[in-house]
């Protein structure tokens, strides 16, 4: 588990960046490998993106491979133990709980190009689900600039035997790039039969009978010029294309047996032949030998792009009071890339990035104001007397309880706030009344509550586990006999992760085009990490557990709501999507297990530094910050075993929205120097004094103005 506070010292811009690059140590696996790294031009992204970059390959030597495959990967998982039995009977049990969110792989050289592989697709298979949205895209290198002719082949993937063939064609670039990206539909042909009953020859693909009819097997695809530039084996003249595979129809089942149907995994292999190779009326040629491919002597910049899903969570590392209940856990994500060798340990590389996701915090559905059912309490002293054995400044009538019998006065709580949807930075206004009609000042704390439910699978059951912990954001004193009245108290959202509770919440558009596709088996798997916010307002009566709280749920999002903002900032950022989507919408209850920890509060969890740097976006005089915590180690220790563990290291990216008029505060250290920007430190997170380089914690701002009305009677102590 990660130890780190979020108020130490973070790392940011430049110097964060190089020391997360994925740049492997010196050592050759074997292999005449000189240098082997992901080069991206930066380390966050927003969902709906498109992340591109380049493999930076030097070697010294040739490569016996079968290719060089890149990979872009998102992982949830969460881990914890405990103990069962007792004396020598007792063992420990460790549970796990893990969920990948994006597994695209791509060939960035090799003798074929593929697209993503559709498990259980049966006759009709379907690129381009909502979840994986580029997984029919092949961006593909060719080696002359005019005539290129291509084969595609559609395949089903066999597990521990060669892959059937179900379907082929010629493609002819030139054709389809005169056609500007229109889809084109393509039948397919194959031999009339396999084996010993084949009858050798070879004609149209069709589909297993229907009604007595079998339909030829068709694929759907367009072809485009790649922005991509050069990679291995790019030659003078040459150019590459993007061929975007849409579907594939009318496949005959490969896997049946006995009159058993099965369901064909379907992929597509793309592969570009001479023209001295074709004949009328024969089989096409086959795709290189992969036992005879070598990888020479290069330096080379092999690019790679993959498009981000819009229901991605947010990068998440629970810190301090969070990760208790787990021995670690984490939402990360990672560019991921290896040279495929036979029988040997593959050289691999690794890049981490930080995903945000979340919408404007401005749309419709976010701008409803939220308003608590008002609570009302008549408060009774404690029934604690000075001889009880459980009486202590720990009891408070915990034990005791109240005595009824005498009442103290009344207390009062309304509150709502203008809206439902919040982004770091944001300004969230809060209103309300409190009401105290007894002879003591009572106190009224406002915090945002952040929950986060861990699941993990034990055997054929799921666990869960829950952590909660409170960000302080304001706090009032009402005094005796007075009500506290606030219009429009302005809070500062902090920086934290966009909730994220599972689902597709707020994006009515991926929700039905999910539904269209249909789930995919990772989609219907738990999410082992999910977490949710609220803000609450207690009224404290002193000298007594039964206070006033109220919830709201407020959603934190992962853009700011202010309209230019978004607006300007998706102008700049090419690739990007009309709007992420925000995921969740139902409810986050923990399952019912044994093993849950009923916690309502673990601790109180500090906000983490966060400091701007050179990567802010000036928008109109605004700035988007993109802010940073701790770095964090996310060496695999199975995967990334000849890498530095030092140099994967990554720092969590917040988007943060940094108004035009600063916050300051005085240093502790020298209140009589200049005050000191703090706008991208929420209060009670730790900043570094410019003046001496010493921490200190940031004080909160100055309380919204709420107007102190003295106009309740003073109760009469009357017995009932």
């Amino acid at each position: 588990r990660h130890t780190h506070g979020w108020g130490a010292p973070p790392k940011f811009g430049a110097a964060a960046m190089s020391a997360g690059r994925a740049k492997m140590k010196k050592v050759n696996w074997g292999q005449p490998i000189t240098d082997y790294r992901i080069a991206i031009p930066r380390d966050y992204y927003f969902a709906g993106e498109t992340v591109q970059g380049t493999l930076e390959l030097k070697t010294h030597g040739p490569i016996s491979c079968r290719g060089v495959r890149v990979k872009l990967e998102g992982v949830g998982m969460c881990h914890w133990h405990y103990y069962e039995g007792a004396g020598e009977h007792r063992r420990r049990v460790d549970v796990h709980g893990e969920k990948k969110y994006n597994g695209c792989q791509k060939t960035a050289w090799g003798s074929t190009y593929n697209t993503g592989r559709i498990d259980n697709a049966g006759d009709d298979a379907v690129w381009g689900h909502p979840t994986t949205p580029d997984e029919g895209h092949v961006d593909m290198p060719l080696q002359t600039a005019h005539g290129s002719k291509v084969v595609l082949r559609v395949m089903d993937y066999d597990w521990g035997k060669k892959d059937d063939e179900l379907g082929e064609c010629l493609l002819d670039v030139d054709e389809l790039l005169s056609m500007n990206g229109a889809d084109v539909t393509v039948p397919l042909w194959r031999h009339v039969g396999k084996g010993m009953f084949s009858s050798g020859t070879y004609g149209p693909a069709e589909g297993d009978a229907s009604n007595g009819v079998k339909n030829r097997s068709v694929v759907v695809l367009s072809c485009e010029l790649s922005e991509s530039e050069g990679g291995f084996g790019f030659q003078q003249g040459a150019r590459r294309v993007v061929f975007k595979v849409m579907s594939a129809h009318n496949l005959r089942d490969a896997d049946s047996m006995m009159g058993f149907r099965g369901y064909n995994d379907v992929y597509c292999q793309l592969y570009e032949v001479s023209g001295e190779d074709l004949a009328p009326g024969l089989p096409l040629p086959g795709p290189p030998d992969t036992s005879a491919m070598q990888l020479p002597p290069t330096r080379a910049s092999i690019p790679f792009s993959f498009r981000l899903p819009r229901n991605l969570p947010s990068s998440m590392e629970p810190l301090d009071v969070f990760a208790e209940p787990v021995d670690r856990a984490s939402v990360r994500y990672c560019i991921y890339s290896h040279i495929d060798i036979a029988w040997r340990m593959d050289p691999s590389c690794r890049r981490i990035i930080s995903v945000i996701n979340g919408p404007s915090s401005t749309i419709p559905k976010l701008l409803a104001p939220l308003r608590s059912v008002p609570q009302e309490k008549e408060v009774h002293p404690v029934n604690c007397e000075s001889l009880c054995f459980c009486c202590s400044k720990d009891c408070v009538g915990q034990l005791c309880g109240e005595n009824k019998s005498v009442s103290l006065g009344k207390v009062f709580l309304d509150c709502h706030m203008d809206r439902r949807g919040y982004a770091p930075g944001e300004t969230m206004f809060l209103s309300g009344i409190a009401r105290n009609e007894t002879d003591r000042p009572v106190m009224v704390y406002v915090s945002l509550v952040r929950t986060i439910v861990y699941t993990a699978k034990d055997g054929f059951t799921h666990k869960t586990r829950t952590a909660r912990g409170e960000i302080p954001l304001a706090s009032f004193e009402v005094p005796a006999h007075s009500t506290w009245q606030l219009e429009d108290g302005q809070l500062i959202c902090p920086a934290i992760a966009s909730d994220y509770f599972g689902g597709y919440g707020y994006d009515e558009e991926f929700a039905s085009r999910n539904t269209q596709y249909g789930a995919r088996y990772s989609e219907r798997l738990v999410d082992p990490v999910k977490w949710s916010t609220k803000l609450m307002v207690l009224m404290d009566v002193p000298d007594t557990p039964f206070n006033l709280k109220q919830f709201m749920d407020v959603l934190i999002t992962g853009l700011p709501g202010n309209p230019i903002v978004w607006e300007e900032y998706q102008h700049k950022r090419k690739g990007a999507a009309q709007m992420p989507a925000l995921p969740g919408a139902q409810e986050m209850t923990p399952q019912g297990s044994g093993d849950d920890i009923g916690v309502s509060v673990l601790g109180t969890a500090e906000c983490p530094t966060w400091t701007p740097g050179a990567e802010d976006e000036q928008v109109r005089g605004d700035t988007l910050c993109i802010a940073r915590t701790d770095e964090i180690s996310a060496a695999d220790p199975q995967e990334d075993i000849k890498c530095d563990p030092a140099e994967l290291t990554y720092s969590p990216a917040v988007a943060v929205y940094k108004p035009a008029a600063p916050r300051k505060c005085r240093s502790p250290y020298k209140p009589d120097n200049p005050e000191v920007d703090c706008t991208m430190n929420p209060p009670g997170s730790k900043m570094i004094c410019p003046y001496t380089g010493m921490p200190f914690v940031v004080p909160p701002p100055p309380p919204p103005q709420a107007q102190v009305i003295n106009t309740v009677a003073a109760p009469s102590m009357s017995m009932v």
